[in-house]
């Protein structure tokens, strides 16, 4: 079955079991008039700790803003990633905007066979009006990435290796995150990992590793 299939099957079963929970954790609206969508960003606010388990391909070519508007487009399959990341919301400022803290990990299974680590700042929005029937997240990462053993696209193969290679690189990594606005305790995840170096800024390296995961976040 080819990656991008088994990826997305991956994402219908998530939103499937997703579908199944409970919406007891609010009421459309208060006696105090707090609009639903209101509602929703109190619940998930009082709920700083999260976690995250999630499952993914790595794309081995393409650029990050082609991939992003058309995932079909890139080569998949060289390695599967799995992994996990714990997060904590510092802030809420302007009433749509989040500062979140996060540290993760993932192993590569595949071509690579290593682990990746990074710890990051995220700084999400939910000010989307359709927010009353879907609570809806964006959010873009900046922080420091490592990896036990470089990718496959970061080293370039035999004929024509990467001159310029770094373990180290930065994390950017846009999310975006759909959950019932009566829980949005529970959140599934669309995540497209970016390890960057930031047009040459670590060592030289204009190269990066790009990967596409689905997830499955609780806020605690």
């Amino acid at each position: 079955m080819p990656p991008l299939r088994q990826f997305l099957r991956l994402a219908l079963l998530l939103l499937a079991l997703f579908s199944l929970t409970p919406a007891a954790l609010a009421q459309s609206s208060t006696s105090q008039g707090v609009s639903v969508a209101d509602r929703a960003r109190e619940l998930a606010d009082a709920r700083p700790w999260a976690g995250m388990v999630f499952a993914g391909s790595s794309v081995a070519d393409g650029k990050l803003r082609d991939i992003a508007v058309a995932p079909w487009t890139g080569s998949w399959g060289d390695d599967t990633l799995l992994g996990g990341a714990a997060s904590y919301r510092l802030a809420r400022f302007w009433r749509f905007f989040m500062l979140d803290a996060e540290l993760g990990g993932a192993y590569r299974f595949g071509d690579t066979e290593g682990g990746e680590f990074w710890a990051a700042a995220y700084v999400r929005y939910d000010g989307f009006p359709w927010t009353n029937y879907l609570y809806t997240t964006f959010g873009l990462s900046m922080g420091p990435n490592y990896v036990t053993r470089l990718p496959q696209v970061e080293r370039g193969t035999d004929a024509q290796p990467e001159t310029n290679t770094s373990k180290f690189l930065n994390f950017f990594s846009p999310e975006i995150t759909f959950a019932l606005p009566s829980r949005p305790d529970r959140e599934i995840a669309i995540r497209y990992m970016h390890r960057s170096g930031i047009f040459g800024t670590f060592n030289g390296v204009y190269e990066g590793a790009n990967s596409l995961i689905v997830g499955f976040r609780m806020r605690f």
